[in-house]
């Protein structure tokens, strides 16, 4: 059984994300580059650091775990596309293991990195070339070690016993698939969303049987990977939708492609428009309002996707529309707008109302962000999806900081399934009567007591952005 160590897993996670970018900088540059001067740097250091409690560090590769000797390293949202990259690469070279030994130089680390970036791992036994390359290089620190084969009877479910763990994996291996796509655009290099269709197979798989873990991953929040993070919680948020409108799996499956590459044409504009901390000038805002138009044509273009081009670009071009077609891409003539187009507009405009975004430092509490766009239903909105919206997320949708009327501050973590009961969700505390930070507990406001009143109730709903509260933690 593997054990936890706290201060590991932030030293360990630290040495991942600076040892996935010293691989990408390998990627692009020749060693002798000095852009390798600072990274290697970084990744010496922290190998430094771990020596004076061991003489031999080793990343294993376990399933889809990582673990620094036997610490392992859980996914979270800072790093967390660098942490995949790691273990996706190592896959594909059947490798097992890193092993650092006392003494490395930074001249190894380089010279490792740089012949694990330029070897062809599609080629048959790709661990035994590798070892024959470090080999003739003469290189013995760092050592590799095989790649243990998944037993037979092993499948995803035995390695993610606990079904948070599968999701968060799906949820972050869904963010790197779409930055992947993203990112080869930006280098117009070829495009296939192979990958993507599988993640969010595995999102609709996740969703018919229990959707509240996903819903509470879309409180991740990333100022570094808004983009990528906004584009998944948007699918999530549609799969909520379509699996409330009956959708079969295929149906999901379209949704959820097309809500993921809603702003697949934001990729070609300027990050320092993209970026921009104060309001768009009138030029800057005509560019942000091609993105639409400009993902329909990249998604007509790319391979894989012709099956399901028609749903997926016109969930595209539709989602700034607006229902009562007052939005952008302006329209020669009126027509209705499509289901798709119509579930990815209340998603998008949700996830942003809710995010803490470059030009909305401060997000809107999630129950405040239905209240504003339940103003505009009938409007912006489709009225019958934004009442079904509400039933999906709740009223008091999960995510939501909420003061109980035990003076206890909990976060909610699960919506009641019935409407009826919707403003009596599954809360977790977080703080007892006194402030004090507490122990997992979750409480059921539908709990009554001998007289039949709610143990539980909400008295007031808390900005947690305003308090600086990271709600996203409790989700991970």
């Amino acid at each position: 059984m593997h054990g936890y160590d706290e201060e590991s897993a932030q030293v360990g996670k630290r040495l991942v994300v600076q040892l996935a970018i010293l691989i990408r900088t390998s990627q692009i540059h020749d060693s002798g580059n000095f852009a390798f001067d600072q990274p290697t740097e970084k990744v010496h250091n922290t190998l430094q650091a771990l020596f004076m409690e061991e003489s031999e560090v080793s990343l294993n590769l376990e399933g889809d775990f990582l673990f620094l000797g036997d610490t392992r390293l859980k996914v979270d949202i800072d790093g967390f596309s660098n942490l995949i990259f790691l273990i996706d690469e190592m896959r594909r070279r059947e490798i097992g293991s890193f092993v650092f030994f006392r003494g490395i130089k930074r001249e190894e680390i380089i010279k490792f990195c740089a012949i694990f970036s330029n070897f062809d791992s599609t080629l048959p036994h790709p661990f035994e070339r590798y070892l024959n390359e470090l080999k003739k290089a003469n290189l013995t620190n760092p050592s590799i070690e095989h790649l243990e084969e998944k037993k037979e009877h092993e499948s995803d479910q035995d390695i993610f016993k606990d079904k948070k763990e599968l999701a968060k994996r799906t949820y972050m291996s869904t963010v790197t698939a779409v930055s992947g796509v993203m990112e080869s655009l930006k280098l117009r290099q070829a495009v296939s969303l192979k990958r993507s269709k599988r993640v969010v197979q595995s999102m609709v798989d996740h969703i018919l049987q229990e959707d509240s873990t996903l819903l509470g991953l879309t409180n991740l929040r990333s100022h570094d990977e808004y983009t990528y993070n906004h584009s998944v919680n948007v699918c999530i948020l549609a799969l909520a939708i379509g699996q409330r409108l009956g959708y079969r799996k295929m149906g999901l499956s379209e949704l959820g492609m097309a809500a993921l590459f809603h702003d697949l044409g934001k990729f070609d504009i300027p990050l320092e428009i993209l970026n921009k901390p104060t309001e768009f000038t009138p030029e800057e805002w005509a560019i942000m309002k091609k993105h639409p138009i400009m993902s329909v044509k990249e998604l007509v273009s790319l391979k894989g996707i012709h099956e399901m081009a028609t749903k997926v670009a016109i969930g595209a071009f539709e989602h700034h529309l607006n229902y009562d077609l007052s939005g952008y891409p302006k329209l020669a003539s009126k027509r209705k707008l499509s289901l798709v187009g119509r579930i990815v507009c209340i998603v998008d405009c949700y996830d942003a109302l809710t995010s803490s975004r470059v030009y909305n430092r401060v997000p809107f509490p999630p129950d405040k962000a239905l209240r504003f766009m339940l103003s505009r239903s009938g409007k912006a909105f489709d009225p019958v999806l934004m009442k079904l919206f509400v039933n999906a997320i709740g009223v008091y949708p999960i995510g939501t900081l909420a003061l109980l009327n035990t003076k206890e501050v909990g976060v909610v973590v699960s919506s009641n399934p019935n409407p009826e009961k919707g403003d009596r969700p599954k809360i977790r505390i977080i703080m007892d009567a006194s402030g004090n930070e507490v122990a997992e507990k979750v409480v059921d406001l539908t709990e009554e007591d001998s007289r039949g009143k709610p143990v539980y109730e909400i008295v007031n709903v808390i900005n947690a952005a305003k308090y600086k509260i990271d709600v996203g933690k409790y989700f991970l």
